[in-house]
């Protein structure tokens, strides 16, 4: 008796922001990521967002009994003020995620997206001296990246310190360095779980996503691999080995 297999087909879900022409960066996340609004969290005034926001703090003055009022119309402005911080380090995405793990619990972790001005270096040194100027750097591993350009990868093990009455945690931290080919662009992006045990799939995915990055638009090329009228983009190396709640 033989057994049939049926291969599953690859998912590739282009979100609309790769349409963006205003778009900087281009880069892929597994599933089970979900992108913050950070435009409509901290809207700059005389916006649609802006209009949006106040909307939302008047609905919940109206709604919320009124010893509590203070209590979350502190905690929106408080998000407002660390979007804000978050955007003058020149973070423009930041997405949330939630995963399965191996035991069946819920991994939560968060991925940052900053793209920063820096002065002019070889992009290959500029790579080297972003892991290298870590506070902690550890497991530091230079990337070749499609197109032969360079990258770097490290990760660290931190305490975060309690607040409001949570108690201190461990929190895995993962960063990948890549400079635009110009060399006066360097793209950060940071993965953050307190599912410190799953820290070897979330290296291999943040690996995976800097295969992805691209300062120029890959639509074109993306849409011909679909087609197949190009080479494959090697989008299988997205690790797909935690599934994805959201996804």
């Amino acid at each position: 008796m033989t057994e049939n297999t049926t291969e599953k087909p690859l998912r590739l879900v282009i979100d609309d922001s790769a349409r963006d022409t205003k778009s900087k960066l281009w880069y892929a996340l597994p599933d089970g990521y979900l992108d913050v609004p950070l435009e409509a969290l901290d809207p700059a005034p005389g916006t649609e967002h802006e209009e949006q926001f106040m909307n939302v703090m008047a609905l919940i003055l109206d709604c919320a009994p009124e010893e509590q009022r203070d209590r979350y119309v502190g905690a929106l402005r408080d998000m407002r003020l660390m979007v804000a911080q978050m955007r003058t380090e020149g973070v423009i995405g930041c997405s949330l995620g939630m995963h399965f793990g191996g035991d069946g619990s819920s991994a939560l972790s968060v991925v940052t997206v900053a793209l920063r001005d820096i002065e002019w270096a070889p992009p290959k040194l500029t790579a080297v001296r972003a892991a290298s100027l870590r506070e902690s750097p550890t497991n530091v591993q230079l990337l070749t990246l499609p197109g032969v350009r360079p990258g770097s990868i490290s990760d660290t093990l931190v305490t975060a310190p309690a607040v409001a009455g949570m108690p201190a945690q461990d929190l895995y931290q993962c960063d990948v360095y890549i400079p635009a080919p110009s060399g006066a662009q360097l793209a950060v992006l940071t993965l953050s779980t307190t599912a410190v045990s799953a820290r070897a799939h979330y290296r291999d995915w943040m690996e995976a996503i800097a295969h992805t990055v691209a300062f120029h638009d890959p639509m074109p090329e993306i849409e011909r691999t679909i087609r197949g009228d190009g080479p494959e983009a090697g989008s299988d190396r997205i690790k797909d080995s935690i599934t994805a709640d959201f996804g």
